[in-house]
């Protein structure tokens, strides 16, 4: 199990560096393609070295439980964004998780920030598989943390 740092600042800083620092290309184990244009395919993306190797994990172990037909038919390959040097939403003095490129987004169409387990594909029963995957790597999805933002999962603790 990783040992993730809390969602606060100094916690956030003091684990992976400065917003934005620290950062390394991932090869992914299947194709992604960018949700906003389905038309361009992502092979890698960029994501802070300390949590590389484990959504790399996440991602060989999707691919292992599900195959790339039916990541497909569940848009497990459909890439939100990772690195995004922001501000929360919403927010105007506290940094995003993406700021340190330690949160993913994945199918936010079908899994939009203000959704809750009623509506979003994430909470419906064929992904358990997928976030006992992300669990056992000790990332949190805030859809199943806080049942909002089902896109969304990050390596650091609420």
């Amino acid at each position: 199990m990783n040992n993730w740092p809390k969602q606060t600042y100094q916690s956030m800083v003091n684990f992976y560096g400065e917003v934005g620092d620290n950062q390394t290309q991932l090869v992914l184990p299947y194709k992604m393609k960018l949700a906003w244009d389905t038309t361009i395919s992502v092979s890698k993306i960029t994501c802070h070295a300390k949590v590389a190797k484990s959504l790399h994990t996440i991602f060989e172990q999707t691919l292992k439980t599900y195959g790339e037909t039916e990541i497909k038919k569940l848009n497990l390959n459909l890439f939100g964004g990772c690195l995004n040097v922001r501000k929360m939403r919403g927010s105007t003095k506290s940094w995003s998780i993406h700021s340190w490129g330690a949160a993913i987004d994945l199918d936010p169409d079908r899994n939009a920030l203000k959704m809750t387990d009623k509506q979003a594909s994430f909470a419906k029963p064929d992904y358990r598989d997928f976030w006992k995957i992300v669990e056992r790597e000790g990332w949190l999805s805030l859809g199943r943390a806080r049942n909002y933002d089902w896109m969304h999962f990050q390596a650091a603790l609420l």
